[in-house]
C-alpha cells in the first residue's frame, strides 16, 4: 500500500436503492469505480482497506457519515461496494442536499471528492415547486410523524398517536384525521380520531350526517345520524319497526283480558301471556289471533331517534261471523304504559262499516258475512281483512301499541287477528 503514490478515482455509478420493502431497514447506496495508480494504470487485483465519508462541502470541513469496508475486492481496477448495508455503520442521512463522497484507501483521501448526482429521471423532483426538501416531510411507518403519511393498519389514536394509516398534518396539527385500514378489508374516514365513514366488501356505513347537493337542513337531502332523512328541510317518514310474522311466531306481542260479553273497549289488568301465531293464507299473510274472548293485543316499543309523530300500519283480520246488527267493533290505539293507562284510540271501525260492506252481496247470508272463504278452512263462515294505519303525536321513544274488539260472542263465532305491523315515525 505504501508504495502506491497517488490513486484517481472515476465514479461511475450512484444509485440508491431499498434492499427490502420493509420500511424498518436503512437505505443503502450502491457505488461504483475504479482505482489508479498515479502513471493511470490499475492497481492490482486484490483486496483493500477502503473507508467511505460522505461530506457537505467539496473540500474540508467534517464527515456526516463514514464507513469503513477492510476487504473490499478490486479487479482491473474497478471495484463495487453498498454503503449502508452493514448494520454497524447505517446509512442515516437525510438526502436533503448536496453531498460528497470522500473515499479512503489506507491513510490518503483521494482527490477530488465525488458530488453525488441524480439518476436521470430522478431530476424531475428538482424543479421551480418541488425541490426537496419540501414544506413538510413525508415520512413512514415508525418514523415519527411530522407532517407527512403513516402507513400502519389500525385507528389513529388522538393526535395520531398510534401512527396509523394515512394522515395530513395540517389545520393546527390535524394528524388524526384521514383514512385508516382498522380491520382486514375494512377502510374507514376518520375526523379527529372519529370514525365517520367505514367501507367493507359488502358495506358501506356512514356515521354522522350525509348531506347531498348542498344539503343542509332547508337545501337539498340531508341523512342525520338520529335517522331522519329530510329533504328541502322538511323531515319524511322512516321505518322503524316491522312485525310480519313470517317466522311463525308472535313478535313479542302478548295479550291481556276484559271479562267476556262486555262490548266496551276497556279491559282488566289480569294476567299476560303469549299471543297464538295464524296463518291466513297466500294473500293475507301471518300474524296473531285471540283465542279467548275479549282478549286485546299489546306490545311496547323502543324507536331510536328523534321525532313528533308516530303511524302505525297493520292489518286487521275480521275473522267468522261479525254481526252487521249488534254492536260488533274494530279498534286500535296508543298507550303511555303497558298497562293501557290514558289510551288512545287511533282507528275504530263499528256495525255501520259491516252493514255497508254486506249490502248487495249475494254471498251474505241474512245479517252475517257467512258463505264466504274462512281463513281457517270452515265453508260456512265469513273472513275477511283490511290494510289500517292510525297516526298520532307523539315524542317519547317508548310508546305502547294496543288492538282489540267488541265482541259479544263465544270465541267459535267471532274473534279477530293482526299482522303486517310496520312503525313509522317522522
Amino acid at each position: 500500500m505504501q508504495q502506491i503514490l497517488r490513486f484517481s478515482l472515476l465514479l461511475v455509478l450512484i444509485s440508491i436503492s431499498i434492499n427490502q420493502i420493509q420500511a424498518q431497514l436503512d437505505p443503502t447506496l450502491s457505488i461504483q469505480g475504479i482505482l489508479k495508480k498515479a502513471n493511470g494504470v490499475a492497481v492490482e487485483d486484490g483486496t483493500y482497506n477502503v473507508t467511505f465519508k460522505l461530506y457537505e462541502m467539496e473540500t474540508g470541513g467534517t464527515a456526516i457519515w463514514m464507513e469503513t469496508q477492510p476487504a473490499l475486492e478490486v479487479s482491473s481496477g474497478i471495484y463495487s461496494a453498498t454503503l449502508g448495508a452493514n448494520p454497524a455503520f447505517p446509512l442515516n442521512v437525510a438526502f436533503n442536499t448536496l453531498y460528497y463522497l470522500g473515499v479512503t484507501v489506507g491513510s490518503a483521501e483521494l482527490s477530488p471528492r465525488i458530488l453525488l448526482t441524480s439518476a436521470p429521471y430522478a431530476l424531475s423532483l428538482i424543479g421551480q415547486s418541488n425541490k426537496f426538501p419540501s414544506a413538510g416531510l413525508v415520512q413512514a411507518d415508525s418514523i415519527t410523524l411530522k407532517g407527512g403519511v403513516k402507513a400502519r393498519g389500525g385507528a389513529p389514536g388522538l393526535n395520531g398517536i398510534d401512527k396509523n394509516g394515512y394522515a395530513f398534518k395540517g389545520n393546527s396539527g390535524d394528524n388524526d384525521s384521514g383514512m385508516f385500514s382498522t380491520a382486514d378489508g375494512k377502510v374507514a374516514l376518520y375526523a379527529n380520531n372519529t370514525e365517520m365513514l367505514e367501507v367493507t366488501g359488502t358495506n358501506v356505513e356512514i356515521n354522522t350526517n350525509l348531506t347531498v347537493g348542498g344539503g343542509t337542513t332547508t337545501n337539498g337531502l340531508a341523512i342525520n345520524n338520529n335517522g331522519n332523512v329530510s329533504y328541502n328541510g322538511l323531515n319524511g317518514w322512516r321505518l322503524v319497526d316491522v312485525d310480519d310474522f313470517i317466522g311463525g311466531g308472535s313478535e313479542g306481542w302478548q295479550v291481556s283480558q276484559r271479562p267476556q260479553g262486555s262490548n266496551s273497549c276497556a279491559w282488566s289488568n289480569g294476567s299476560i301471556s303469549g299471543a297464538t301465531p295464524a296463518d291466513f293464507g297466500m294473500f293475507a299473510g301471518k300474524g296473531i289471533v285471540i283465542t279467548n274472548v275479549g282478549e286485546v293485543f299489546k306490545k311496547q316499543f323502543n324507536i331510536p331517534g328523534s321525532f313528533n309523530m308516530v303511524k302505525i300500519k297493520f292489518r286487521y283480520f275480521f275473522i267468522d261471523t261479525w254481526q252487521i246488527h249488534d254492536q260488533e267493533k274494530a279498534w286500535a290505539g296508543f298507550a303511555t304504559d303497558y298497562a293501557g293507562g290514558n289510551l288512545a284510540i287511533g282507528w275504530a271501525l263499528s256495525n255501520a262499516f259491516f252493514s255497508t260492506w254486506a249490502t248487495g252481496d249475494q254471498c251474505a247470508n241474512g245479517s252475517s258475512l257467512q258463505q264466504r272463504s274462512d281463513f281457517f278452512g270452515n265453508a260456512d263462515q265469513g273472513d275477511m281483512w283490511m290494510d289500517v294505519e292510525m297516526t298520532a303525536i307523539h315524542s317519547d321513544n317508548n310508546i305502547h301499541v294496543y288492538f282489540g274488539s267488541g265482541l259479544d260472542e263465544s270465541i267459535a263465532n267471532e274473534r279477530f287477528g293482526v299482522g303486517l305491523v310496520e312503525i313509522w315515525v317522522r
